[in-house]
């Protein structure tokens, strides 16, 4: 068992069985991500998840990939026997100023990583999980998230991005195996 180099901080109060949002009770399938309370947290929003999924969710191996292009970066994410490669298109400057924060884990730690499975039909929040990040994983997202920062954002080449990437790869299994990094998650 993996236990953090740092004291645990606080994070996402929320519990299992509570609404995700209280003013929303129905999202798109899909998944958010973003870096808050001095963690990584992946939002996963699906319909009627079934309780082999939700089990899968809290217990199975957990895989997660970078790959960048241009104002774009895309965490990929894989959950052995539940979730095939997907993947979540991300720029810092997308998330409200109030709410953004920058990755501030020194070389040689391992990063935090949330997880929530939402129910897309009910809002509701079906599972939570908190695993670790591999040290290189922990250090290429802090780099692609300050790279990020560092340049002024300008909607329409972060869509450009977007568009170039997914128009290049097929699936997110083409994308992972393009990735600058794929690593397990510990935990």
């Amino acid at each position: 068992m993996h236990e953090f180099a740092r004291p645990e901080v606080e994070g996402d109060a929320r519990k299992v069985g509570e609404p995700y949002l209280a003013d929303y009770a129905h999202y798109d399938e899909g998944a958010r991500y973003t870096y808050y309370k001095e963690a990584h947290d992946l939002v996963l929003f699906w319909q009627r998840p079934s309780s082999a999924e939700i089990a899968g969710f809290r217990d199975r191996p957990v895989t997660v990939g970078l790959y960048s292009q241009g104002a774009a970066a895309f965490l990929l994410y894989r959950i052995d026997g539940v979730c095939e490669w997907s993947d979540v298109a991300f720029n810092v400057h997308r998330q409200p100023d109030s709410e953004r924060e920058l990755p501030n884990e020194p070389t040689g730690e391992r990063a935090r990583l949330r997880l929530t499975l939402v129910d897309a039909d009910d809002g509701l929040i079906k599972a939570k999980r908190l695993v670790s990040l591999d040290k290189v994983m922990t250090q290429a997202l802090r780099h692609a998230m300050r790279e990020q920062m560092a340049h002024a954002f300008v909607q329409p080449l972060y869509d450009l991005a977007v568009q170039e990437t997914y128009a290049r790869f097929p699936d997110s299994d083409a994308m992972a195996a393009a990735a600058e990094i794929v690593e397990a998650t510990l935990g």
